[in-house]
């Protein structure tokens, strides 16, 4: 049986993947990434955090000193790249371009690529309050909002500019303002540099 990888080793494979075309570029190619990507250092921090936490959780005294260092990283990242993360995300997490993402406390599953300027979080409409539940092998663009008690299916992609505050079933294509579906069973694995399907 296959070893399981920590979340952080698949995001970072899907990092070298994307960034590189490879899973194991040669390591000066690794080295430029790790200087040079700010989705990686957002992406670093986030799950250094969770590290930090759990830490913090099981030994407070040994905790604290990473709790310490992640909420200096994590203000950095605030400040410099106007990234928020407080939600709860599977493996496979990749960040496309940074600056104004602000994910607020909700789950969110495997291979979840995100781009700039989106925000997930809280609905405040009688009917919609509540935050959004988001499934594995979701795509979602630039310029996005997702609001609400709502439920994103697996394999969802969110287009460019889609302000969604209603359900969406697995494997759709959303857009526009209000966000609805514009097509079924939408194929979005090469978006995700997923393999296909057999």
């Amino acid at each position: 049986m296959a070893e399981a990888k920590s979340p952080f080793k698949t995001d970072l494979l899907k990092y070298y993947l994307i960034e590189c075309n490879s899973e194991q570029p040669p390591l000066g190619q690794k080295i430029r990434l790790w200087f040079e990507s700010n989705g990686l250092h957002c992406v670093a921090t986030y799950r250094f955090g969770q590290f930090a936490q759990r830490w913090w959780r099981k030994n407070k005294l040994i905790g604290l000193p990473f709790l310490c260092l992640y909420k200096i990283l994590n203000f950095f990242i605030a400040t410099v790249y106007h990234m928020h993360i407080h939600a709860e995300i599977g493996s496979g997490f990749y960040i496309g371009h940074v600056g104004t993402i602000y994910i607020g406390p909700c789950d969110i599953g495997d291979n979840f690529t995100i781009t700039h300027n989106v925000t997930i979080g809280v609905g405040h409409g009688r009917a919609t309050e509540g935050i959004p539940k988001i499934g594995n092998n979701v795509w979602v663009g630039t310029g996005s909002v997702i609001s609400g008690a709502i439920t994103v299916g697996n394999g969802v992609t969110i287009s460019n500019g889609t302000m969604l505050s209603r359900p969406v079933p697995d494997g759709c294509l959303v857009g526009g303002n209000p966000g609805r579906v514009i097509m079924r069973e939408y194929d979005n694995r090469e978006l995700l540099v997923l393999p296909p399907r057999n």
